[in-house]
């Protein structure tokens, strides 16, 4: 088993692509492994796996949770670090905060129209740590 940490650097809301970062991290594992847990330290951003061949995709996937999921909804008791605070907890519920791929050729068994991506759900900069832990 082999763990390392991935920082991602986000900006805003929205999805961030990292099938490339973590296939490198696969890559470059000392023995060869089969699977690829991921798990994002943070309970404002998430982890899925979609399509990456149509950025309208993830366009589509945020103006869903704008309708659903909404941001400083007066009925939201717990509010400590503003209006996208208690609407990133939720998305960040419904969306998960880790996933497990198979590793196939030493990489990331993903469809030819698969990635990974780290969601945030928060609005201005942050860091976020990802576990990524390679069995």
């Amino acid at each position: 088993m082999n763990q390392q940490e991935l920082l991602v650097q986000t900006t805003n809301r929205g999805a961030i692509e990292i099938t490339q970062r973590v296939n490198d991290i696969v890559h470059q594992s000392a023995h060869s492994p089969t699977l690829c847990h991921v798990f994002a330290t943070h309970t404002s951003v998430s982890l899925m796996i979609t399509g990456n061949e149509d950025p309208n995709v993830l366009l589509d996937i945020e103006d869903y949770f704008q309708r659903n999921v909404a941001d400083a909804n007066p009925s939201y008791r717990h509010n400590n670090e503003g209006d996208f605070d208690m609407s990133g907890h939720i998305r960040s519920i419904l969306m998960g905060e880790s996933k497990t791929i198979p590793i196939q050729n030493r990489q990331l068994a993903l469809g030819k129209f698969q990635g990974l991506f780290l969601y945030e759900h928060r609005v201005g900069e942050n860091s976020r740590k990802l576990i990524i832990t390679l069995s």
